[in-house]
């Protein structure tokens, strides 16, 4: 049933040559199709947040008690292009990239010492992405693309690490470390970065080491038992990415979503109020969550590379909180300004 699929895709009439995206080919050339889209919780792009978000008494480091807290939240991602090229004629590419990304989640307004509340680290090896151009209906093209491998770390920041130990937190740290392989589909790449399109994207990942799990604690940082992993490997989501025609001076509006159905981590959540330290009991479970940014993007004239467009707007996202071992939270809300260089 897969073949015929592929083989009616295949054969459906294509674009004319004047309509289909040109696509520099060769070695270590940018290319303009298989980037994360905007709403991404784990994009390869330059991302900076001032948002308002749901406080919690693990992250709270001045124990103030607020029910929310400005924080920033900073992404460096990095997409390095290794070969791009035609692999049938000019409707049919490949591109092999490599990325990375670090994200810094930081109390920058907290007056005594700006702690930095978690950081996360990704990187994989070469993605392998397949593009199509054609003509089907409303479909420009499709594309998939496969990581084999991925890998995400993540670290609670120094201050709160130490918070905790100074409190006699059971459990200090969670080793939140894990390998993995993506697959996506997209229907629509924005690889023509002027005219308007409807991008839809579906991708899951799976973990490489399930009987691992997405976590695990060392005994020098609590007791082992304390974890509860259901040991449920993988990690689905739908995106879908919305671009208006760009006007003459350059700008066009852009709205982009992300559902994800993920697992919220299986170990207490603690709770510190200055005096008393309290537990509640959290087995792992699934989650859906909702990412979205709306904004206006602005394209550099006669230029299409890296940091060739800026966007800025408003990013919400509710759901477990997506910053390293806090997953174990729930009811996370975040919402606030958001610039982004693609």
């Amino acid at each position: 049933m897969m073949l015929v699929c592929l083989c009616a895709l295949l054969s459906v009439s294509t674009l004319p040559l004047s309509a289909q995206t040109r696509v520099a080919e060769g070695w270590f050339r940018y290319t303009p199709f298989g980037h994360s889209l905007l709403a991404d919780v784990h994009p390869d792009l330059v991302r900076m947040d001032i948002a308002a978000n749901t406080n919690h008494p693990t992250y709270d480091y001045t124990q103030g008690g607020k029910q929310y807290r400005t924080t920033t939240l900073t992404m460096f991602g990095l997409s390095l292009p290794i070969w791009t090229g035609q692999v049938v004629d000019e409707r049919f590419y490949l591109n092999v990239k490599m990325t990375l990304s670090a994200s810094l989640w930081m109390d920058l307004f907290e007056s005594t010492t700006s702690p930095i509340t978690n950081t996360d680290f990704r990187v994989s090896l070469p993605t392998w992405t397949f593009m199509h151009q054609c003509r089907l209906g409303f479909m420009k093209n499709y594309s998939v693309a496969w990581s084999p491998f991925k890998h995400e770390s993540t670290h609670i920041g120094d201050e709160l690490l130490l918070q905790h130990v100074d409190q006699g937190y059971p459990l200090r740290r969670v080793n939140v470390s894990y390998n993995y392989t993506e697959l996506q589909f997209t229907v629509n790449e924005t690889a023509d970065r002027y005219s308007s399109n409807h991008c839809l994207r579906a991708g899951v990942m799976i973990l490489l080491s399930p009987k691992r799990g997405w976590y695990f604690i060392e005994q020098r940082d609590g007791d082992e038992s304390l974890a509860q992993p259901r040991l449920s490997p993988w990690e689905a989501y739908v995106q879908y990415q919305y671009q208006s025609d760009t006007s003459p001076h350059g700008f066009q509006a852009v709205v982009s979503a992300e559902l994800r159905n993920r697992a919220i981590y299986g170990y207490p959540v603690f709770s510190f109020d200055g005096q008393t330290l309290s537990s509640k009991e959290q087995k792992e479970k699934r989650r859906f969550t909702y990412n979205i940014f709306a904004g206006v993007r602005y394209n550099t004239p006669n230029y299409d590379g890296y940091f060739s467009r800026f966007a800025f707007g408003i990013r919400a996202y509710h759901g477990n909180c997506p910053h390293g071992q806090f997953r174990n939270i729930d009811n996370f809300s975040q919402i606030g300004a958001c610039l982004i260089f693609e």
